[in-house]
């Protein structure tokens, strides 16, 4: 978020979910009764809740990275080939094991939060509505793990009470919920939120959730909610009343937003938490917390800042080309050429450059014309939108202080446009698409009928958030992964087939380790 988040003391307990390799080993522990005894306690317990969604295993923040921005038009192999695969193909299965690390990373935020709000009230005995900033901030955090969960699997174990003991079976075992269901404790979770933050943060807090961010997150849900597969299209009118209330100088003013005026710069170390974010997670890299995001390891090109990156995931050129020359955000987005970085590999020498050959689908390196890397099958040009800058010496591979982006302003933008073009406002919407088209140094658009505006702002998406955990879930609730699929050739994929469009494919199967574990739980229709 806008604040490197310091953990004084990680969380407390075992965790328990719906899966016995959901315990977590509580190495250096605190009982509840230690944790909750007094405010400070409390504090440092929603701190945990946030050290959640960033604390390791590493490989899930990949996962997730990979199952909402893979498999579409444009997704294909990075350097390595296979890093992407089978997501990107949709030649996954129950087994994959991308499903089960989200899967597992929810639940253990989810766990957390449950502990925060049930305790919380205990730990300010005679004063329990100073305990209410702290339960929203874990409500915030839980309903955020639940969207992001019913958006990948679709209805899903909905626990909301304390897991306090195997014995628990109730809710260690609790079947599927429906798509509604998860979706109104979601709105439940943000609603309170809002109503119990502080619109804004700033000094020693700055990072931790706002009413702000809260009435972004609700405004997002709606325009979800009211797509696929439950297509409310009354809450596209929610979704323009709540994210309405964020946008215009007097409301970014008081929820402190902004659409910064350099597209670089809102991804930059020395400017994270910036007032064009609304929602990240902070990594922070120091001698003592060598553990830090891995993203920059495993999509960056070789040699694009240390010299061993692995290039797990790729983008096709014509994804390139949709931008405009003049585009800001293009040559950032993605890596088209660059300086070649540390000790010599692959044919490259500190200092060559590296430079994407669009026809012959590889990276060359100029010096000496010669592929970079493979050369027996083509890959994509690789994702570079997060701070270019090198681990620190000494770091693990995942060892980058980049934060983990979850939200921007734009994204507010792009989503009030959206709402406001399907309730039939085009007039409203077309200045909120070129404020961000304009930032970009990008042409304005000019549609004003509502299938242009629709087009335009579709596509804006997938140039401003690529990358930010939107495009899988875009996809899905305007309904156009068939149109997705028939627009893939056989060229991006490598050494398999592209599995062909099913309705089974709008949604990912259950994690199959879950269903062998809880005996409540059904898996998804065709898997």
């Amino acid at each position: 978020m806008r604040y490197h988040i310091k953990i004084a003391a990680l969380l407390l307990l075992g965790i328990v979910s719906c899966k016995d390799n959901l315990e977590e080993s509580p190495y250096s522990s605190l009982s509840k009764e230690v944790v909750f005894k007094d405010e400070d306690g409390l504090n440092q317990a929603t701190i945990g809740v946030y050290h959640a969604w960033t604390a390791p295993d590493f490989n899930d923040i990949t996962s997730r990275f990979i199952l909402t921005e893979s498999g579409h038009r444009y997704a294909t192999a990075g350097l390595l080939g296979s890093g992407a695969d089978p997501y990107y193909r949709f030649g996954h299965t129950s087994t994959s094991g991308a499903f089960e690390s989200v899967w597992a990373r929810f639940y253990k935020i989810i766990f957390r939060a449950n502990t925060v709000i049930a305790n919380a009230k205990q730990a300010v005995p005679g004063e329990e509505e100073e305990a209410d900033p702290y339960i929203a901030e874990a409500r915030f955090l839980r309903g955020y793990a639940y969207f992001n969960l019913v958006r990948f699997f679709g209805g899903v174990p909905l626990i909301l009470d304390e897991v306090k003991s195997l014995d628990d079976e109730a809710l260690i075992f609790a079947p599927r919920s429906t798509n509604i269901q998860v979706y109104d404790a979601i709105i439940a979770d943000l609603t309170f939120a809002e109503a119990n933050l502080p619109d804004s943060r700033g000094g020693a807090e700055l990072g931790r959730v706002s009413a702000g961010a809260a009435k972004a997150m609700l405004g997002k849900v709606y325009l979800t909610m009211a797509g696929k597969p439950l297509n409310m299209t009354a809450n596209y009118q929610k979704a323009v009343d709540r994210l309405s209330e964020l946008v215009g100088p007097e409301n970014e003013e008081k929820y402190d937003f902004e659409l910064l005026p350099d597209f670089q710069e809102i991804f930059a170390l020395s400017n994270e938490r910036n007032r064009e974010i609304v929602l990240s997670f902070g990594y922070f890299i120091n001698s003592s917390n060598p553990n830090g995001n891995i993203l920059p390891f495993n999509l960056f090109p070789s040699g694009l800042v240390n010299g061993d990156e692995q290039t797990n995931y790729g983008l096709t050129y014509d994804f390139y080309k949709l931008f405009e020359k003049t585009d800001t955000r293009r040559d950032f987005t993605l890596v088209y050429r660059y300086a070649f970085q540390g000790s010599a590999r692959a044919g490259a020498e500190p200092g060559d450059s590296i430079i994407y050959n669009p026809a012959i689908g590889n990276y060359i390196v100029k010096r000496t014309n010669a592929s970079f890397g493979h050369d027996d099958f083509k890959y994509g040009i690789a994702f570079g939108k997060l701070a270019r800058e090198p681990r620190p010496a000494g770091a693990a591979v995942q060892g980058y202080s980049a934060d983990l982006i979850e939200m921007r302003f734009s994204d507010v933008l792009l989503s009030l446009a959206e709402a406001l073009t399907e309730t039939g406002k085009t007039a409203q919407a077309l200045p909120l698409l070129n404020r961000v088209r304009v930032r970009a140094k990008a042409t304005p658009s000019k549609a004003t009928a509502v299938a242009d505006l629709r087009a335009a702002i579709r596509n804006e998406r997938r140039l401003e958030l690529s990358g930010e955990f939107n495009t899988v879930f875009d996809i899905r609730r305007w309904g156009t992964l068939k149109e997705e699929i028939a627009a893939m050739s056989s060229g991006q994929i490598v050494d398999n087939v592209l599995v062909p469009y099913s309705e089974r494919l709008e949604i990912y199967p259950i994690p199959q380790s879950q269903i062998d574990a809880n005996p409540n739980l059904q898996q998804n229709d065709g898997w």
